[in-house]
């Protein structure tokens, strides 16, 4: 790792979004899930214990972060030809995965997976740059994390 770089990790699977939340019942009591929680607990989890291990035991850090993240999304077979040119992508396939799954809500999962973890809370983080692009294999998120710099400000944007 270079300059202000703290962490940088490759989380593979699926990218999974942390989605609305709904009102269940455990017994009597109500509690707060998320809308796809049974998908979202593995990826959060494979999402921290890679944060762990590039960690290598060093506390979460309490100063501003900048993040980049960038989710691998498998292409739609229907991009692709078909006989002959099942493996050739159709002119008409577009270039980057504008659907769903949101890009918010892809990074709200890996926000939250990385707190406690790589920095006390997820208000430390205060720039982030996300991407979805389609990659062949594997899918997954590219994660890099640094230590924010105090020298560049967004003064274009600041009346």
């Amino acid at each position: 790792m270079t300059g202000n770089q703290l962490v940088s990790l490759h989380i593979a699977g699926d990218p999974i979004p942390q989605g609305s939340k709904k009102i269940g019942r455990h017994g009597r009591r109500p509690v707060i899930l998320d809308d796809n929680d049974a998908k979202l607990k593995p990826w959060r989890a494979r999402v921290t214990l890679g944060a762990r291990q590039a960690m290598l035991g060093r506390p979460p850090v309490d100063a501003p972060i900048e993040l980049r993240i960038v989710f691998m999304i498998e292409r739609p077979r229907g991009h692709y030809g078909t006989g002959r040119n099942a493996g050739t992508l159709r002119a008409s396939a577009p270039m980057r995965p504008a659907v769903k799954p949101d890009v918010d809500k892809l990074e709200r999962a890996i926000l939250d997976a990385l707190t406690g973890v790589v920095y006390v809370d997820d208000g430390r983080v205060v720039d982030t740059h996300v991407s979805k692009i389609y990659a062949p294999e594997p899918t997954g998120a590219g994660v890099l994390i640094r230590a924010h710099l105090a020298s560049w400000a967004p003064t274009a944007f600041v009346a």
